[in-house]
C-alpha cells in the first residue's frame, strides 16, 4: 500500500541487515519494503554519523528521533492570514438581502489585489461558516410529542382498469424518545384521507402524545407564523377531539423535526427499496405490504439502545400516553346545493345525483 507507515520492528530489521552488507534488492525480497524506502534510510543514516551498531542499540523513542527529524513549519500563507480577520465580515454580510459571495470577492480584491482567486475565497468562506454554525441539540421527553410529515418520494400500485400507476404520497408519524414511527401510503395528501391516516396512527402507538408537531402543510397549516400559527379548523377539530396540542414548525426550518426526517430516511431503505421490485394492483395491497415492513423494522434492534423501538416504546413511552378516545374522529364535509327541478342536489365532490325530502322540495318549488 503506498505510503503505508514504517513500524521500528522494520526499520530495525533494515539496519540489521545492511549492517550485515546486504543489497538494497537483498533487503527488498526478505523484507518486501520498497527500494526507495530502503535507500531512504540509509542516506538519513549516513547523515546521522553514527554506525549501525550504534543506531540499533537506541531506544525505539531516540532511533526515531534521529531518523524522523521534526519537519520545517512552514510559514503562513500572508493572503489567508488576511482573509481570516474578515471571514466573520464576510459570513453576517452574506445573510444581507440581495449580497452575494461574488460582490463579497469583489470587494475583497479591491483590498487585496494579490489574493485569493473566486473558487479559494468561496471555499474558505463556506468552511468558515459551516464551522460557526450553531446547532441546538434537542432533548425529547416520553409521550411528549408526535412529528408527522409527508415522505418527498411516493409509492404506486397499478390500476389495471385505467392502465396506469398511481401515485400514493406516505405519512410518517415519528415518537422521537423512542424512535417507534408510522407510515401509511394514501390516496391523496387532501384533509379526507389525511385525517383516516392520523386515526390510525394514533391506534398504532395505542395512546395520544401531549403534542402534535407538524410541518407548515397546507393540509394543517393555514398561516404560518414562526410563534402563532393558525391552524385549520379541522385539525384544531381534530386535536381538541383526542385532547392533545397541534404545534408547528417554524417555516423552511426542517430541524425542528429532525425525529420524522430520520424515519424518512429509514423509510426508504427499509419500506421504499424492498419494494422497489414489486408490483401491487391496489391501494389496499400498497398498505398491507408496507404495514408488515413497518413491523419488522419497529422490531429490529438499535445499536444505540440495545433494543427494538417497539421494546423501548411500550417499557417508557407507552404508560405515559393519554388513552384513545371512545370513537375515532370521523371527518365530515358540509356544503350548500341547490335543488334542481328534478327534485337533486348536484354534489362538486363526485358529481352525483342525490334526492331530497319532499318537504324540502315543495319549498323550492313555491
Amino acid at each position: 500500500m503506498a505510503n503505508k507507515t514504517i513500524t521500528m520492528l522494520q526499520i530495525r530489521r533494515c539496519l540489521v541487515l545492511l549492517q550485515d552488507a546486504r543489497s538494497v534488492r537483498e533487503i527488498h525480497r526478505e523484507t518486501r519494503i520498497h527500494r526507495e524506502t530502503i535507500k531512504s534510510y540509509m542516506l538519513r543514516c549516513q547523515r546521522s554519523g553514527k554506525s549501525y551498531e550504534e543506531l540499533l542499540s537506541l531506544s525505539d523513542q531516540e532511533l526515531s528521533e534521529l531518523l524522523h527529524p521534526p519537519r520545517t513549519t512552514q510559514q503562513p500563507d500572508k493572503r489567508y492570514s488576511y482573509l481570516a480577520e474578515r471571514l466573520s465580515h464576510y459570513a453576517s454580510e452574506l445573510k444581507r438581502r440581495h449580497v452575494t459571495k461574488l460582490i463579497l470577492w469583489e470587494e475583497y480584491l479591491q483590498d487585496q489585489p494579490e489574493g485569493y482567486r473566486y473558487a479559494q475565497f468561496c471555499y474558505h468562506l463556506e468552511h468558515y461558516m459551516k464551522c460557526h454554525e450553531a446547532t441546538m441539540p434537542q432533548v425529547h421527553l416520553p409521550g411528549d410529542t408526535l412529528q408527522i410529515d409527508f415522505a418527498g418520494d411516493q409509492l404506486h400500485y397499478y390500476d389495471a382498469e385505467q392502465k396506469e400507476w398511481i401515485s400514493c404520497p406516505v405519512l410518517l408519524c415519528t415518537l422521537p424518545y423512542s424512535s417507534l414511527f408510522y407510515a401509511e401510503p394514501l390516496a391523496s395528501a387532501r384533509q379526507e384521507h389525511l385525517i383516516p391516516a392520523l386515526n390510525n396512527a394514533l391506534a398504532y402507538i395505542g395512546g395520544v402524545p401531549k403534542n402534535v408537531l407538524s410541518d407548515n402543510m397546507a393540509q394543517v397549516v393555514t398561516k404560518p407564523s414562526r410563534y402563532e400559527p393558525v391552524f385549520t379548523d379541522l385539525m384544531e377539530q381534530w386535536a381538541l377531539h383526542n385532547r392533545t396540542n397541534m404545534q408547528a414548525t417554524r417555516p423552511v426550518k426542517p430541524k425542528d423535526k429532525p425525529s420524522v426526517e430520520k424515519s424518512v430516511h429509514i423509510a426508504y431503505q427499509q419500506i421504499y427499496a424492498r419494494m422497489r421490485n414489486e408490483r401491487h394492483l391496489s391501494l389496499k395491497s400498497l398498505k398491507y405490504h408496507v404495514g408488515e415492513l413497518l413491523d419488522k423494522v419497529n422490531h429490529r434492534i438499535m445499536k444505540a439502545y440495545g433494543q427494538s423501538r417497539i421494546e423501548r416504546y411500550s417499557a417508557e413511552e407507552k404508560p405515559l400516553l393519554a388513552p384513545l378516545p371512545v370513537t375515532a374522529f370521523t371527518y365530515k364535509h358540509q356544503t350548500v346545493g341547490k335543488v334542481k327541478k328534478n327534485y337533486h342536489v348536484t354534489l362538486g365532490e363526485d358529481m352525483h345525483l342525490y334526492s331530497v325530502p319532499q318537504s324540502i322540495s315543495a319549498k323550492r318549488l313555491r
